[in-house]
């Protein structure tokens, strides 16, 4: 993916203008910054959410995966629900028991039958990013992924990241926390 001269001022406030950034496969991306700088708005016009005021955004990788502060799961279904349905809608098949490694993987199998709304928000993280791997996406859009996750969660999410990379795949994340990356490419946002 390439981000050619991006502009984008909601409002009075410019988030970036002339931004330029190259994703390619194997890499992990941070975008790094204090709170309401734009990288959540870049996230979201990086997968097509949103359109900018100017600029070019190429896609190259395909398909990609959106993660962004909701959780993206049906607070009305069951985890097990939820996996099924995700599974559905990418067109992936979802055994029972792949869904019980996953379950078993993100520490979900005793909360497999409740629903989203019943669970606390690190245990729906968790649904949500089992519903990103389902999706078998080559680029990973991520927004502040290891929030409201413990550490064991944490881990877990950062051991996928770079094995997804590892693998060919790519990711950007929007985080103002420390990296957790050592060779992540980082881009700085800052607000003008």
């Amino acid at each position: 993916m390439t981000v050619t001269d991006l502009h984008c001022q909601p409002g009075s406030q410019e988030l970036f203008n002339g931004l330029c950034l190259s994703i390619v496969a194997g890499e992990v991306c941070e975008l790094r910054g204090p709170n309401g700088c734009g990288k959540s708005t870049l996230l979201r016009i990086m997968a097509g959410l949103q359109q900018p005021d100017n600029g070019k955004i190429t896609r190259f990788i395909e398909p990609l995966g959106y993660l962004g502060h909701k959780f993206g799961v049906s607070s009305i279904l069951t985890v097990r629900e939820n996996l099924q349905w995700t599974s559905t809608l990418c067109g992936n098949r979802l055994d029972s028991h792949r869904a019980r490694e996953f379950l078993e993987k993100f520490q979900l199998l005793s909360a497999a039958n409740k629903s989203i709304q019943e669970l606390s928000a690190g245990q729906k993280r968790r649904c949500s990013v089992i519903c990103l791997l389902i999706g078998n996406y080559k680029l990973w859009l991520l927004d502040e992924p290891f929030s409201s996750l413990d550490s064991s969660g944490e881990e877990l999410v950062r051991e996928l990241i770079q094995d997804h990379c590892r693998n060919g795949g790519s990711t950007v994340i929007a985080s103002h926390s420390e990296s957790r990356f050592a060779n992540a490419n980082q881009v700085e946002l800052g607000i003008s």
